[in-house]
């Protein structure tokens, strides 16, 4: 059973701009409740990582991991953080997605995949299983695999030099695949949430060069960010807390593919740059190792050219902000000539 094809331009459109998600819900609700009645099974797993991106997931707006397992009724046969299962019993379910006893119609992996004894899961026979080993084989099982993040997307912070612990993006571990990247730290609730739709209906979506989608990882985030007219007038904070363009303090916007400005994030509120904190580029596979850092440093990186795509309708925003501002101080001006004259008088 899938949806028609209106329900799913409906949410495709959600997926190509910063719509808020919760419009979609029933469109979403249809996809998900067709999944669960063919029995769709999902696997996560967590490698390296500090769980930020299952954090995010469960303070989506709507929907979020919860509705998507609940109310969605998909079958989330493995997760650590939130499922109720230990032990044995835990361990069974990985073990019969390998046996293949379970189709594993999802393989979703969250960190970074460590060398050997540096990340275990479980014992069998009293021997412990290295994360590598079980990422391997459930992902040569799975007919879709999502890297969820960016340490299980490109490494991440685990990955940082030195890498002490030789921690690698899933795409190396399982080269046969086609991993679909979803990085952020954290991602967006939205884009797993919107992915996952588009994988159970059976309809890729289209990637980039490092297998992002491009619905989500299209643009810079300059490009669309809130303080573009600053930018484009030359005119750069200095300080944390100055309303300015924060380039000059380590803004790695330009450099940074993702749509955050445009879908915002807690509940379509706030983003880095919003709440005054330059860009980390978070999402690109360098990240935290230079060109990305050190964090806070500008000479590093090349300001953006003038051929930099930029939305005109910032720039005449400012512009029109400017003539506006021209056209207060001239009235103001006349005012107090007059002023001048009539005591004169």
């Amino acid at each position: 059973m899938k949806i028609t094809r209106t329900d799913f331009i409906k949410l495709s459109a959600v997926m190509t701009t910063g719509a808020v998600i919760e419009y979609y819900t029933s469109d979403l609700r249809k996809i998900f409740k067709a999944a669960a009645q063919q029995e769709v099974n999902v696997i996560w797993l967590q490698g390296s990582q500090d769980s930020g991106c299952t954090i995010s997931m469960l303070q989506g707006a709507n929907p979020d991991l919860v509705d998507v397992i609940i109310d969605f009724r998909l079958s989330l046969n493995y997760q650590p953080s939130i499922m109720i299962a230990e032990g044995e019993e835990a361990l069974n379910r990985l073990k019969d997605a390998v046996a293949g006893d379970t189709p594993l119609d999802v393989l979703i992996v969250e960190g970074g995949v460590p060398e050997g004894y540096f990340c275990t899961v479980g014992e069998i026979d009293g021997d412990p299983v290295h994360f590598e080993e079980w990422v391997k084989q459930l992902g040569a099982k799975a007919s879709n695999v999502l890297a969820l993040g960016s340490c299980a997307a490109f490494g991440g912070i685990p990955s940082g030099e030195p890498n002490p612990t030789n921690v690698r993006p899933v795409s190396e571990i399982i080269p046969e695949k086609t991993v679909v990247n979803l990085p952020g730290c954290p991602p967006h609730p939205d884009w797993v949430i919107l992915t996952l739709a588009n994988v159970l209906q059976g309809i890729p979506p289209e990637l980039d060069e490092n297998n992002r989608p491009k619905a989500f990882y299209g643009k810079t985030v300059h490009e669309a960010c809130s303080r573009l007219g600053y930018y484009e007038m030359g005119e750069f904070a200095e300080s944390f807390g100055d309303p300015e363009c924060l380039f000059r303090l380590g803004c790695k916007g330009p450099m940074s593919y993702g749509e955050c400005p445009s879908r915002l994030w807690n509940n379509g509120i706030n983003m880095c740059t919003l709440g005054g904190v330059p860009c980390r580029a978070c999402v690109e596979p360098a990240f935290p190792d230079p060109p990305l850092s050190p964090f806070y440093s500008w000479e590093i990186i090349e300001p953006p050219t003038p051929e930099f795509p930029v939305d005109p309708m910032i720039v005449a925003g400012a512009a029109t902000a400017a003539v506006a501002a021209g056209a207060g101080a001239y009235a103001l001006q006349r005012r107090g000539k007059k002023k001048a004259e009539a005591k004169k008088k």
